[in-house]
């Protein structure tokens, strides 16, 4: 019990000491600040709280195609971060494999990686222009999906494009060693 005080404690210490440092900067219109970081500890803590509660939610059915909003969290550098709409790669139960979706237009740079797919009409969504890289894959939490929110889905053809940017991608592709 002392060592788990401790830890709380130290923890306390840590998230006051970074409140002092940031209290009076001024992040209007920004993303990735001090406050959002504080909210996300506060919104995984509650997270992991309800743990227990969340398990009946999961039950919902989410398959291969689905857009569902998730809280990302609050990562560092270039890491998505914050709550986005992602599409439903592979349900393995208590985690998903998904790819994050975003409306910001990738630049000439991006669109010539093929590692970005436009995604065409997403139902049950409001209709406006996005994307996802491939590079973003990522494994989460069930616990992370907004369920309070209508999820939405895309068509076959839009998840042959992002397989087909995979296959094309060199994410897969495998180079001997040149010491062989």
């Amino acid at each position: 019990m002392q060592e788990f005080l401790d830890i709380l404690n130290s923890a306390k210490t840590s998230l006051d000491t970074y409140y002092e440092t940031h209290k009076n900067e001024n992040f209007y219109n920004k993303r990735n600040t001090p406050k959002d970081y504080l909210e996300w500890v506060d919104k995984k803590t509650k997270i992991i709280m309800n743990s227990l509660e969340f398990i009946n939610k999961s039950k919902k059915y989410i398959i291969r195609g689905d857009i569902v909003w998730i809280e990302f969290g609050f990562n560092i550098g270039e890491e998505f971060s914050g709550r986005h709409p992602a599409l439903v790669l592979k349900n393995g139960g208590k985690t998903l494999l998904v790819l994050p979706i975003t409306s910001k237009q990738p630049t000439e740079k991006q669109l010539a990686s093929k590692t970005y797919v436009e995604l065409g009409k997403i139902y049950n969504f409001k209709e406006m222009r996005r994307w996802i890289n491939i590079f973003n894959i990522s494994p989460i939490s069930i616990e992370r999906i907004d369920f309070t929110t209508k999820k939405g889905n895309v068509k076959g053809t839009d998840l042959d494009a992002i397989s087909k940017a995979f296959l094309d991608s060199d994410l897969f592709k495998y180079l001997p060693s040149k010491n062989n």
